[in-house]
């Protein structure tokens, strides 16, 4: 009994040698003065041997390793696909501008964005995650009795660590800062939900401007864990709001879009979710969840980028000025479809089955709006030329002296491509993928089949095909 008092007497007394930050989570550093031209940014990540001519835009969704295994395989799939664009030949992979990410998907896309080609070396992020248990781990970490003494503080979570797990063991503690200074595409965009206002939470600069914080100071594990941060499993990931002390200044379009209430709900909305964040006297913290909650395919910040030149990285200002000629994006979406016994019961269903069916159920069916809307964007960038050339001719045929009272919208291809099991033609092959679990941990066969299945779905795409036959 002695022995035992003691032993608890020395890990107490280790414990408060550690500090105070030893049981709270890592806090996000204060940006001393905002400056738009600082950060990680797109417009701060520049590459001379690429251009914008060909505009690649990926999404990752969410779905644990699954997600990350199928985003895994269509990295695969572009590294192998060799193309002929402005005289060179390069790989697809090398033209990708833009990566968003959501939960699962966070972890592929984060990795390659930190170390590029290693992604595909065997020993490494196949070995640190994509093979790896680590559910199992995470599990453990939790049973370790150190920890039990830090997750009794308010100030420290379960989510907490595991952003220490994944600092360590994935992502070899990196931070924003080590992107900024790489300073090369493609951009990350890892997504989070804004618990308390049910938004998109996104790692970049122009978020955390709006609560005066420093995203270069902020481990990227940290990011990708809010991101995969499942609602229950974890507890929501805390970050410091500073809004007020860094001299921020709102964007020209922000004044603009809060008249837009009727005219432009959207563009209202965005603007309103933005103001949320600059008081920091009601919001001295943000709650952060899984990316899924708000946008299961990571595919809503892009959509606003190619319709609205309300971000720093908008396109619509680059296809008329003629830079962008292609303009692709390619959706990877690890949605499931899972039998369920659920309605074959009047028992109500566990709490488990609740809370994942509310986290996923509703955001996978919003996931397919969201994708049609990408078509009617896309076919309405294709469907402006011609409707000049028909009123041109009307007006030429009626007045020939007159002229169009605008210039002619400039012509960009457009190609959007969807990654996703529906898309599976065999059936037993298609159940196989629509019933596999959503974990932190998958048979390595499943993680081969989910290599092997992405480059195939791209392989029988139509508009996948166009595209290499264009280029």
């Amino acid at each position: 009994m002695k022995n035992r008092f003691q032993t608890t007497a020395v890990l107490f007394f280790i414990l408060a040698l550690a500090g105070c930050s030893y049981f709270t989570y890592q806090v996000n550093p204060q940006l001393k003065q905002y400056d738009p031209q600082v950060g990680y940014r797109f417009e701060n990540l520049k590459a001379p041997e690429k251009t914008d001519g060909l505009f690649v835009i990926l999404t990752f969704s969410g779905g644990g390793t699954r997600a990350a295994a199928l985003s895994y395989g269509v990295l695969e799939k572009l590294r192998d696909t060799k193309i002929h664009w402005e005289g060179q030949e390069r790989r697809l992979l090398d033209e990708v501008d833009v990566i968003s990410s959501v939960s699962g998907g966070s972890f592929t896309a984060a990795y390659y964005g930190l170390f590029g080609d290693e992604l595909f070396d065997p020993e490494k992020f196949r070995k640190v995650f994509l093979y790896r248990n680590m559910e199992s781990e995470l599990f453990l970490s939790m049973l370790n009795p150190v920890n039990w003494v830090r997750l009794a503080s308010p100030y420290f979570g379960r989510i907490d660590l595991a952003v220490e797990i994944y600092d360590r063991e994935i992502f070899r503690e990196k931070t924003f800062g080590d992107l900024t200074t790489q300073g090369k595409r493609p951009f990350i965009m890892i997504n989070a939900t804004d618990m308390t206002i049910g938004s998109q939470f996104t790692f970049i600069q122009e978020q955390f401007d709006l609560m005066c914080s420093d995203l270069n100071g902020v481990h990227v594990a940290r990011a990708v864990a809010a991101s995969s941060n499942f609602p229950i499993a974890f507890t929501p990931m805390t970050m410091n709001n500073y809004a007020g002390t860094c001299g921020y200044q709102e964007r020209t379009w922000m004044a603009e879009a809060s008249k837009d209430l009727i005219d432009n709900p959207p563009r209202f909305n965005r603007v309103r979710i933005a103001r949320t964040y600059k008081n920091s006297s009601e919001r001295p913290y943000i709650h952060l969840l899984d990316g899924g909650v708000a946008d299961n395919i990571g595919l809503r910040a892009p959509l606003v980028a190619v319709t609205s030149n309300d971000l720093p990285w908008n396109l619509p200002n680059k296809i008329n000025q003629g830079k962008i000629k292609k303009l692709v994006v390619i959706v990877v979406d690890a949605r499931t479809d899972p039998e369920t016994r659920t309605d074959k019961s009047a028992c109500s269903p566990w709490l488990p089955t609740i809370v994942d069916d509310i986290a996923t159920v509703p955001m996978s069916n919003y996931s397919f709006e969201t994708v049609q809307a990408l078509h009617d964007t896309f076919e309405y960038l294709r469907s402006a030329a011609r409707n000049y050339d028909d009123c041109e001719n009307i007006l030429k045929k009626e007045s020939p002296s007159a002229n169009m009272p605008y210039k002619r919208p400039l012509h960009v291809d457009t190609y959007g491509i969807y990654v996703g099991f529906d898309q599976i033609k065999d059936q037993d092959k298609k159940n196989h993928f629509m019933n596999m679990k959503t974990s932190f941990c998958l048979k390595p066969e499943e993680v081969d089949d989910l290599r092997k299945i992405g480059p195939e779905i791209l392989d029988n795409s139509e508009e996948f095909q166009s595209l290499l036959k264009d280029l």
